[in-house]
């Protein structure tokens, strides 16, 4: 018998939540964040976004950061004041869910 050898590539697909979102350093205006990759990528993850608001406004206004690295830092914060940090992933496919709140 003679087998053909054939090398295929299945289509991306969005990447599920990532996980282990920690602050790493905390100060007056600005804080770093780490976080692990998602448990399946789905594809090349390219780009990470961080949306972060302030508690109080509950997404109202929010702002984002991007990022290729698993860590990253939030700056130009408003002293003294509750953000809630969410962070997802993104693939040639699109982006995954955000992290849990």
């Amino acid at each position: 018998r003679l087998f053909a050898a054939v090398t295929v590539t299945t289509g991306q697909a969005a990447p599920s939540q990532v996980s282990g979102v920690m602050k790493e350093k905390v100060l007056q205006r600005s804080v770093e964040l780490s976080w692990q990759e998602p448990e399946h990528p789905n594809g090349v993850i390219t780009e990470y976004e961080i949306k972060y608001y302030e508690k109080d406004q509950r997404e109202r206004t929010y702002s984002t950061v991007k990022t290729r690295a698993t860590s990253a830092s939030v700056n130009n914060l408003k002293p003294g004041t509750v953000y809630v940090f969410q962070i997802r992933a993104f693939t040639a496919a699109g982006y995954g869910n955000y992290s849990p709140r």
